[in-house]
């Protein structure tokens, strides 16, 4: 090889370690997933509600049974499940509601596209246990108590 081309391949090469160590290599990730790692029940007492904590931690939602729940209107014996998903930028913070199905004094609302809501309508006195569960695939979960007495 000629002199100057050996000269060239010196200065290319130097400049590019002062390039690179000037601006770094930076990677960017697009589409990061972040899953969910705890779920919270945030429901507390009020007028309506008594809200416990048991010995294991699981929330004990109590609501006085006194007329049956009503779909249309929204009337009637109900509670709202209230949560959050922790972070609170996680990719997907949906949850779904499992529990007993074959119980018949306690209905869930859904959504137009199927998706409950978390409110549950009681026709009748009835102890759910609810596990409100991530579903992004990362099995975090909490476990809450409904009983309509």
């Amino acid at each position: 090889m000629k002199k100057t081309t050996m000269i060239m391949i010196g200065i290319i090469y130097v400049a590019s370690i002062v390039i690179i160590s000037i601006f770094g290599l930076k990677s960017v990730v697009y589409n990061e997933v972040i899953p969910v790692t705890q779920i919270m029940c945030l429901n507390e007492t009020d007028e309506k509600t008594s809200v416990t904590t048991d010995f294991e931690g699981k929330k004990i939602i109590k609501i006085k049974y006194t007329e049956p729940g009503n779909e249309e209107s929204l009337t009637g014996t109900m509670v709202q499940l209230s949560w959050r998903t922790l972070p609170d930028d996680a990719s997907n913070k949906d949850v779904k509601f499992v529990y007993n199905t074959t119980l018949t004094n306690a209905k869930f609302i859904k959504d137009e596209k199927g998706k409950e809501l978390g409110l549950i309508l009681f026709t009748g006195k009835v102890m759910l246990n609810i596990r409100i569960m991530a579903t992004d695939g990362s099995k975090v979960y909490t476990d809450v108590i409904v009983w309509a007495y």
